[in-house]
């Protein structure tokens, strides 16, 4: 069970890395075409601006919960590397939990914003509906939250686990060093 959970959030990942990586090279293409068109053609280029937020929501999204899954994301962790070592480990599950507990926010009001906004049109493209756009918010948080109940029963998991443990001896091996020079 613990090997396929893992192995489906590998491939989840790497589908959230993927698409991110997509989205980037869609958004500078589109912003290229519509400097290009407004300055050499002097005719505007209506798709870019909105084609290029609804890229910039995918990335910003599908990027946040492939940068939770590997740690990437900004965090404090001075303050609960001072601790000792089974209350920082309490402190760790807290964070899991409150970040279990952004996620299903995300997912309700995502949805919530998703339905609001789905039968709104751009002008641009009347054909894709404002409400896709924001389906990013609730399936990221569906993502999200299966990445936390991975490291809530597994631990740290994706493509720098080892390399996130040996910040950590190393952490550890530097407060120590801080205590045994204070006495």
């Amino acid at each position: 069970m613990r090997a396929s959970y893992i192995r489906v959030m590998d491939r989840l990942q790497w589908l959230c890395v993927a698409w991110c990586s997509l989205a980037i090279v869609a958004m500078t293409l589109m912003i290229f075409t519509g400097v290009v068109m407004r300055y050499v053609f002097e005719t505007g280029a209506r798709f870019a601006e909105p084609m290029s937020i609804f890229f910039a929501v995918q990335l910003a999204m599908y990027g946040a919960a492939a940068c939770y899954r590997t740690n990437a994301h900004l965090r404090l962790m001075v303050v609960v590397n001072l601790l000792p070592e089974r209350l920082g480990y309490l402190v760790d599950h807290l964070v899991q939990l409150m970040l279990g507990a952004v996620a299903v926010a995300m997912i309700y009001y995502g949805t919530s914003l998703a339905r609001t906004t789905w039968f709104q049109a751009y002008p641009e493209f009347e054909y894709i509906r404002v409400g896709t756009v924001y389906a990013a918010i609730p399936i990221s948080g569906v993502i999200f939250l299966l990445f936390v109940i991975e490291r809530f029963l597994f631990g740290q998991q994706g493509l720098d686990a080892e390399a996130e443990e040996l910040k950590r001896a190393i952490a550890q091996t530097e407060i120590e060093q801080a205590r045994e020079s204070a006495d």
